[in-house]
């Protein structure tokens, strides 16, 4: 069996978040003063790339990013408990989690993601890696290949931006349907997957147990 590392997004592709992160997310922001993410488009736009690159991008003053941090932080660890899994994401967790090491690397916080694990009954995750540990996907996934190195790395994520890290990281991408960003968004991100169900994502990571 070849050897594979699963490295997951969390936000869209485990957790369905959307409207949690994106009501948190811009009450901070319109709370500093910074009112530009009025729409959910705009919002997601910043998802094309590193999320705080573009919030930077699009004029957010970068020395603030620590207090937009500091307030972020514990509404969204205390929104994510009204947030549940998608539908069939435990059951696939458990089988890929059975068969090879499975991470998160995530935007989100480390502890909320902690926390939504133990309350959703998803275990044997070897690591999190959220945006208190470092802000660069590319450089997380980088981290914990490190830990693997013989293994094929694999980044699933629902945005183009989530493609673009993972694909600068070296890792093979996996693009899924059921999140953020819609289908033609991701195409243009050119992922070396698409899929539009959990039950599709296994088939591809687990071939050979699967029909």
């Amino acid at each position: 069996m070849t050897e594979k590392l699963i490295l997951f997004d969390f936000d869209g592709v485990i957790a369905d978040s959307f409207e949690v992160f994106f009501r948190e997310f811009t009450s901070a922001c319109s709370e500093m003063g910074f009112d530009r993410l009025n729409s959910k488009e705009a919002f997601l736009n910043l998802f094309e790339g590193n999320l705080l690159f573009n919030v930077i991008k699009i004029g957010f003053p970068p020395w603030k990013l620590r207090e937009l941090f500091n307030r972020f932080q514990p509404r969204i660890a205390k929104a994510n408990d009204s947030i549940s899994a998608f539908d069939g994401i435990r059951e696939m967790l458990h089988h890929l989690s059975a068969k090879y090491p499975v991470y998160i690397i995530s935007s989100n916080l480390t502890e909320a993601v902690q926390r939504f694990l133990l309350r959703e009954g998803i275990d044997n995750i070897r690591d999190i890696l959220g945006a208190d540990v470092e802000t660069s996907k590319v450089k997380k996934i980088k981290r914990v290949w490190k830990k693997h190195p013989k293994a094929i790395a694999y980044y699933i994520g629902d945005t183009s931006g989530d493609i673009y890290e993972g694909k600068e990281a070296g890792a093979i991408t996996v693009a899924v349907t059921w999140g953020w960003h819609e289908v033609e968004r991701l195409t243009k991100a050119k992922p070396h997957h698409l899929v539009h169900t959990p039950k599709e994502l296994e088939q591809i990571l687990l071939p050979e147990t699967t029909d």
